[in-house]
């Protein structure tokens, strides 16, 4: 199962149908489920493709979200979606599902060779994509083909050969987008046109989730630790583990890249974490700062903040 495949599920389906368990409460008869979230009267006549219900089991399987036994022909759920509770949101699933899709177990060997089993297709391209500056005009499949394309200055490819193609075709393009954007690893512009249209590199939503998991309000951390813990829940992340795996540079040990910075200043901008510079400071985060593109921007200490609504 590979979850850029056109037999695998959107993250769309797998909610449905982890919604559908949590507020059941037990284990559920595999027909009566598919009856339930995938009622006869809207389902296809198309017998090319997978069912939808089909693809959202295989790949919660896939990820150790569900189990389905074969005995009984019943499916539960299974890991860390067996603690959700009716009262939990999409939020609480989005971080479950993400830590999932980025866990080492599953991505082994990432930079060896092209391999798409399990979630590995996806950990790729989400390295790939937020090592670009979410400032920049955003990226669609044709403009990921040329930057695909590109050489570092040193005539080799930013990513290994190992690992390419990372598109082999433009199916996979919308089902990243769908992926990309539900794990809050990238953003769709506002006046997007359909699903092969561009992403943006804005990790800001999975960077706000991380920094309230790890820290608690009020706490402050040094700038450079914050990047280092940031970059093992991320590992996706330039300068995180798969990111560096598949051969991608690493910006340094003291320098956020682009769309972590980017993250990092919305924070600040909406008022849940505080960049803080102490000029006395022995450890300093770089940061890369539009409004000063020239020179990066230092930072200490960051502090987090309580978190509002907005």
């Amino acid at each position: 199962m590979t979850l850029l495949n056109v037999d695998a599920a959107i993250p769309s389906q797998t909610w449905a149908l982890v919604r559908l368990l949590t507020y059941w409460g037990k284990s559920i008869a595999m027909e009566e489920a598919r009856a339930l979230v995938s009622p006869l009267s809207l389902r296809t006549e198309d017998t090319s493709t997978r069912p939808p219900f089909d693809c959202a089991v295989a790949s919660l399987q896939a990820l150790e979200l569900a189990r389905v036994d074969t005995g009984q022909q019943e499916l539960s759920l299974t890991g860390p979606t067996r603690d959700l509770s009716s009262s939990d949101d999409l939020e609480t699933y989005t971080r479950i599902l993400r830590r999932a899709v980025l866990k080492a177990d599953y991505n082994k060997d990432l930079g060896v060779d092209n391999d798409a089993t399990g979630p590995k297709d996806l950990t790729r391209a989400l390295a790939w994509l937020l090592m670009h500056d979410p400032m920049e005009r955003p990226i669609d499949w044709v403009a990921a083909q040329q930057l695909l394309d590109q050489e570092d200055g040193k005539d080799r490819k930013l990513l290994k050969e190992e690992v390419l193609p990372l598109f082999p075709n433009d199916t996979r393009w919308p089902r990243f987008g769908y992926w990309a954007t539900a794990l809050g690893l990238a953003a769709a512009p506002v006046f997007r046109t359909d699903g092969r249209g561009p992403l943006m590199p804005d990790c800001t939503l999975a960077v706000r989730q991380s920094v309230l998991e790890l820290w608690q309000p009020g706490q402050r951390v040094n700038a450079v630790e914050a990047l280092q813990m940031l970059r093992e829940h991320l590992p996706v992340l330039p300068g995180g583990a798969h990111s560096l795996a598949v051969g991608l540079p690493n910006p340094g040990d003291s320098v956020a890249g682009t769309a972590l910075s980017f993250a990092l200043l919305r924070g600040h901008d909406e008022k849940w974490l505080r960049l803080e510079q102490d000029d006395d400071a022995r450890r300093i985060l770089l940061l890369h700062d539009p409004e000063r593109p020239g020179s990066p921007r230092p930072i200490s200490d960051i502090t987090i903040l309580e978190p509002t609504d907005g």
